[in-house]
């Protein structure tokens, strides 16, 4: 029996994009937080909005139109993103929404990890 040929995969022109602007040096191509290599996954977290002129995954009708779009911002002003794993950009969504909805709540949860001692 022969075996299949193993091509390596394609990458989606958005992660190509996506892949350049790690690079930058802001961002020296790992996670602001576990300093993980860039690799499948990864986001660039906005620190703020503006106004006009924002870029949303949301108003995209693929990933690859977005990353195109959200890469001129980038370029434009680097210190306004992180560059994130997909767990520490999933928890700093998730904190950032804690602390709008429920400020108290958020206090009581960053005591509880500070408390912990195991």
């Amino acid at each position: 029996m022969m075996k299949k040929k193993s091509y390596p995969k394609k990458k989606k022109h958005g992660d190509v994009i996506k892949a350049q602007m790690a690079f930058k040096i802001e961002y020296n191509n790992r996670c602001y937080v576990c300093h993980k290599k860039f690799g499948r996954g990864f986001a660039f977290h906005h620190l703020w909005y503006l106004q006009k002129g924002e870029v949303h995954y949301k108003d995209y009708s693929s990933s690859k139109k977005y990353n195109e779009a959200l890469s001129k911002l980038i370029i434009k002003n680097p210190k306004r993103f992180l560059l994130l794993c997909r767990p520490h950009h999933h928890y700093i969504e998730w904190g950032r929404n804690l602390t709008r909805k429920s400020p108290d709540k958020f206090s009581r949860f960053i005591d509880a990890v500070n408390k912990t001692k195991t």
